[in-house]
């Protein structure tokens, strides 16, 4: 089988993909790392996706799975809503990684706003009311995740559509944090990929959709001046 050619693009990330992968490069070489192919979304913020041949776990930055106690159905019929919202935009497609300070938390994952063709994931899912903002977090978008939330609660868009879901809603700390509290599945990095390989490598195009929640869906590419977006 002939190797798939790779685009400039491609090659021009390779750097940064090595460094999130082990080595440490200077900052600026951090900004972006893919294509990443998702193998399974886990829940609304976290993914596993193929990267360079390894099976890693990526955290979405600056946003949570809501933390809703309904006193009769519990968290579980919320979170499932949230995760399939996820799955919806980025199971089984190629991805982008874009970096805001450490590449990995404490537990190995790579942590990460998420980009999907010129869909910013992270605030897709804020805006369509299936993540909160992650409280105390220093992500340069938290503000922007925060003005998303509040019109999706506003609006009563996703999850918010359901008024027990404010009621019994509990804010969750940093990603981190939140995710040591609910014991995560989402914690295993650096395994091989031992279900089929990943497609052919795409070339990468800005102007692909990466599949919205609904059509007509925005794309919610990131407010300028604070990060470097794809190109």
């Amino acid at each position: 089988m002939r190797r798939p050619r790779v685009s400039a693009l491609v090659a021009l990330l390779a750097a940064p993909l090595l460094a999130a992968l082990g080595q440490a490069p200077p900052a600026h070489a951090q900004a972006v790392i893919g294509p990443a192919y998702v193998t399974r979304v886990v829940d609304a913020d976290t993914l596993y996706a193929e990267i360079g041949g390894r099976l890693e776990v990526v955290r979405y930055l600056g946003i949570n799975t809501p933390r809703i106690e309904h006193p009769s159905y519990g968290r579980a019929p919320y979170a499932t809503a949230a995760r399939e919202a996820n799955r919806r935009l980025v199971e089984g497609r190629w991805v982008y990684l874009m970096f805001d300070g450490p590449v990995r938390d404490r537990l190995g994952r790579l942590v990460a706003y998420v980009w999907v063709g010129n869909v910013f994931v992270n605030a897709t899912l804020a805006h369509h009311g299936y993540v909160e903002t992650a409280t105390g977090s220093t992500a340069a978008y938290t503000a922007y995740f925060r003005e998303l939330e509040e019109g999706a609660v506003r609006d009563r868009r996703g999850l918010w559509r359901d008024p027990d879901a404010v009621t019994y809603h509990r804010p969750r700390p940093t990603e981190l944090a939140a995710d040591e509290s609910d014991d995560p599945l989402g914690t295993v990095v650096g395994g091989r990929v031992f279900s089929a390989p990943a497609p052919f490598i795409p070339t990468p195009s800005p102007s692909s959709s990466g599949g919205a929640i609904s059509s007509g869906s925005p794309s919610f590419l990131a407010p300028r001046g604070s990060l470097r977006t794809m190109p």
